[in-house]
């Protein structure tokens, strides 16, 4: 027979259990948030104040004059007044090229392909009526090499359209295409994998080695499959905000962001054929909820614990009232 002792016992203890459970859950999750949290504040802290932004962008700087690849890359950089984004400022790099041209996502445009005011230094990118994805390629045309430099840009404004058809155009030799590219509202993010397609003259390159670099210091090879599809994986090495970007101009907000550049290396009838596409990527998407997770956790054991303690204390008052009835009838027995 149990006892009513033992049945309290056995719900204190489940009860207990919910609740040490939850709490340990969200502690574990509190040292995962954390590293990311840190770039956070300190983006917070730099739009506090002048000196702030200052330093914030001295930082940028520096980072920015240590070269962390080689390969060729467009580096994007906002324009425009009162926080309008009217034109957006390419700067070539580890490229040297003589033009730099822009493709529209809208195929049928006049103004699909247009070459972009450039003064040697930067390329301009106006914000058009449709908006959308953009493709920028910057080219530099050696006698035995040629080099181009690739990455996408995304506008927000009404009228934009699929942007396959502008990513399948044909727009150089050798291509390094998105499979697909980051909608918006999305991005490329650590610990996920992405598809690319990797082409010589349209057609497919299978075996072909490409090569991924981060700002944050990774490096990474990848081969392409029969149907010159690549799989990259994007490390997780968000570390602290003194070591990445923190804040990027591309995606237009404080959010923790840091580049990237795939790479492919092709020779073809004596000619040196060498691309890079960059974009930007941010930290696992999982990071950032962890500790809601521990939190919803928690309630979902207290809620679970909750009906226990209520059948415990139903119990309690039963007992209450049963208890009188047996004294009463042992006392008559024992008359």
């Amino acid at each position: 027979m149990i006892s009513n002792g033992m049945i309290d016992g056995g719900v204190t203890m489940r009860c207990r259990s919910y609740l040490i459970i939850g709490a340990l859950f969200v502690l574990l999750c509190l040292v995962a948030p954390s590293r990311a949290a840190e770039p956070h504040q300190s983006n917070m802290q730099q739009g506090g104040s002048h000196e702030g932004m200052v330093g914030g962008e001295r930082k940028r700087g520096m980072r920015e004059s240590i070269m962390w690849t080689r390969f060729p890359r467009l580096k994007v950089m906002m324009g425009g007044e009162g926080g309008e984004r009217k034109q957006v400022k390419l700067m070539p790099k580890n490229i040297a090229p003589s033009k730099v041209d822009a493709y529209s996502n809208d195929v049928n445009a006049a103004s699909m392909s247009r070459q972009l005011p450039y003064d040697l230094i930067s390329a301009t990118l106006d914000k058009p009526a449709t908006g959308g994805f953009h493709w920028i390629s910057a080219r530099e045309v050696q006698a035995d090499k040629e080099l181009v430099a690739s990455t996408v840009y995304y506008m927000s404004e009404h009228g934009s359209k699929d942007p396959t058809a502008m990513f399948m155009l044909q727009k150089n030799a050798l291509e390094i295409i998105p499979q697909p590219f980051p909608r918006e509202h999305s991005r490329y993010r650590a610990n996920e994998d992405w598809h690319f397609l990797v082409r010589f003259n349209s057609k497919p390159l299978a075996q072909q080695k490409v090569m991924l670099e981060t700002q944050n210091g990774s490096k990474a090879e990848f081969m392409s499959d029969v149907k010159g599809i690549v799989t990259v994986h994007f490390p997780s090495d968000f570390k602290s905000a003194d070591t990445q970007v923190g804040m990027t101009a591309r995606s237009g907000d404080r959010r923790q962001s840091s580049e990237f550049v795939l790479a492919t290396e092709l020779v073809e009838a004596g000619k040196t054929y060498l691309i890079g596409f960059n974009s930007n990527y941010g930290p696992d998407a999982f990071s950032n909820r962890s500790l809601a997770l521990g939190l919803g956790f928690t309630f979902l054991g207290m809620l679970g614990a909750t009906p226990l303690l209520r059948n415990r204390k139903a119990d309690k008052k039963g007992a209450v009232k049963v208890a009188p009835t047996i004294s009463a009838e042992t006392n008559q027995k024992d008359a």
